[in-house]
């Protein structure tokens, strides 16, 4: 990590962050977003910039979503500063300005109309939205009545329009194709009303989300962006009310998803779902990762961790920019093109904001031991054990998970074995040990030591997935990674006519697995945010010459962010009969 502080340029506060975190990719790539917001640009977000959208003036783009950057950097900044315990004192001054800029009524930024309900409304809601839950994730960092007061007046405006928006003419209205201002912008409002509900424990903010829940679908043609930060909003709505009705509509609502084709092969949500796929969203990402994570804690149903996990090592990271920003990528037929958008008004701050949820779900206690879960940074705790997990999944398929505190009991470590990984290997301070095999996990009862040390191998499956609806073409995994070739590390494999390139597919085995060797890295200075663990030589046709067979190398396609944001990948190969 302190070579990610030298690489780019990070202040004084990076290196003491990373005292107090861990080692692994995962604070890597939120330390590279941090810097991003924090000390980045262009765009560079200073207090002026950031607050336009709240005052407000109109010098920027999207300042008609009144509050939408403004909240989203108050949010991601305040979350990141709790989980870390940083200071940062310009969000403290940026949070101080707001309070200041709140209209009579509640609300921040343009009027509302005074008749008819508007597109420009719904964009005014949506920020709105976004503002309150991110002064109330900026309360629980830092409580004060100022900015309590703040968010219930907001609050109180939404619940006097609740009845406006909960009009079935305006639900109507509104859910058809206008996307980014369509009815999400109402149904995402549920997320900082439960917030404000569970701080002031006043019943018209609850109220106010079980009806808006009530109208909240999905539809063709719907920004997934907002209808995934809907879905969160109703899983925090049962989180309060233990009310099984919102458990099973966002798990009904979750199988829906999958079963419309809407969550791509890399677990990716796109944009606009069907039938405007088009380019991804880091939002969107983010709000699916977080709500798998959130829909595993409440019901551990592993589909949910294995989701989250798709998409974390996956689109997640792929989305990603060289810069720290996350945004957009336009889809090809096989992948994705040099086309692309870096979406700092909103990708950037809600990419930044997903990461503490991430590492904090990296183990989970339960009554009698502690579970690890997701190969990444975290720690986990109970009582009477603290283990610390550093990972180093893309350069050695490994995770460290060091005793930092333990009493003198025995304790179980129960480490999951995923669908990905055909064993687990294990050493306890450089020794082999063999642990009870549970059901996709691998159980470790001991009287631990502070500074005793598991080293987890995972033994690394190749996969191959046929393409939906053209088996001609087909997707290759090694480990948690969707593997592709991109134009910058192999530019011949681009050459045209690329689209007739054939690759060499080798024999299976029993299993069903691919029987391709990895590369070898000779180097152990690899570069950040690749993963030489599962890089593989992959033989193929080229179009264009077919009598003389090449050979690519095969990268996850999270390495994106490791190579020049217009770099186009192919990931769907078709294979030579």
């Amino acid at each position: 990590m302190t070579t990610l502080c030298r690489k780019y340029s990070l202040p004084f506060f990076c290196l003491l962050l990373v005292a107090n975190t861990f080692a692994g990719e995962l604070t890597s790539r939120m330390e590279l977003t941090l810097n991003r917001v924090w000390h980045g640009g262009p765009p560079s977000y200073t207090g002026d910039f950031v607050l336009a959208d709240a005052v407000p003036e109109h010098v920027r783009r999207f300042t008609e979503f009144s509050g939408d950057v403004s909240g989203r950097y108050i949010g991601a900044m305040a979350t990141v500063a709790q989980f870390t315990g940083k200071n940062f004192s310009e969000l403290d001054r940026v949070v101080a300005k707001i309070v200041k800029l709140q209209k009579e009524d509640g609300h921040f930024g343009d009027p509302f109309s005074t008749s008819e309900v508007t597109k420009s409304d719904m964009a005014i809601l949506w920020g709105n939205g976004r503002l309150l839950i991110g002064l109330l994730e900026y309360y629980r960092l830092n409580p004060s009545p100022e900015v309590l007061t703040c968010a219930r007046r907001l609050g109180d405006c939404f619940v006097n329009l609740g009845p406006r928006l909960n009009d079935p003419a305006i639900v109507q209205k509104f859910s058809g194709d206008q996307v980014a201002v369509g009815y999400i912008c109402w149904t995402q409002i549920i997320e900082g009303l439960v917030e404000l509900n569970r701080l002031t424990h006043d019943g018209k903010y609850l109220k106010l989300s079980s009806e808006i829940a009530l109208n909240t679908y999905r539809h063709p043609k719907q920004h997934s962006h907002g209808f995934a930060c809907a879905l969160r909003g109703i899983l925090e709505l049962y989180r309060v009310t233990h009310d099984q009705q919102w458990l099973k509509k966002v798990e009904s609502e979750w199988d829906g998803i999958i079963d419309s084709g809407n969550l791509l092969p890399q677990g990716a949500l796109p944009e606009i779902f069907k039938p405007l796929i088009a380019r991804d969203e880091g939002c969107a990402e983010a709000d699916w990762v977080r709500l798998n994570l959130g829909l595993w804690a409440e019901t551990r149903n592993p589909r949910y961790l294995d989701s989250a996990e798709l998409s974390l090592f996956n689109e997640f990271f792929f989305n990603q920019f060289s810069t720290g920003d996350y945004g957009h990528h336009a889809f090809t037929a096989d992948g994705v093109a040099s086309r692309s958008a870096r979406a700092w008004w909103c990708c950037t701050f809600h990419g930044l904001r997903a990461f503490p949820d991430i590492a904090r779900a990296a183990f989970h206690a339960e009554p009698t031991r502690l579970c690890y879960d997701l190969p990444v940074d975290g720690q986990g705790n109970i009582a009477g054990l603290t283990v610390q997990a550093d990972s180093r999944l893309a350069q050695d398929a490994t995770v460290s998970l060091t005793v930092t505190k333990a009493d003198k009991a025995e304790h179980s470590l129960t480490i999951r074995q995923p669908v990905w990984a055909s064993a687990l290997e294990i050493k306890l301070n450089r020794q082999s040990i063999t642990g009870v095999a549970k059901t996709g996990a691998v159980e470790i009862q001991r009287r631990w030591q502070k500074g005793d040390k598991l080293t987890v191998q995972y033994v690394l499956r190749i996969r191959l997935l046929p393409k939906p609806q053209d088996a001609s073409h087909v997707a290759i995994w090694h480990g948690p990674w969707l593997l592709g070739v991109n134009e910058q590390n192999e530019p011949t494999f681009f050459d045209e006519p690329m689209e007739k390139n054939r690759v060499l597919l080798p024999a299976v085995a029993a299993n069903g697995d691919l029987l391709l060797k990895p590369i070898v890295e000779t180097s152990k200075n690899t570069a950040q945010f690749t993963a030489p663990a599962a890089h593989l030589a992959l033989p193929y046709l080229p179009g264009g010459y077919l009598a003389q067979p090449q050979t690519a190398t095969l990268r996850p396609i999270a390495e994106h962010t490791a190579v020049a944001d217009s770099t186009p990948w192919v990931w769907w190969f078709q294979a030579k009969k």
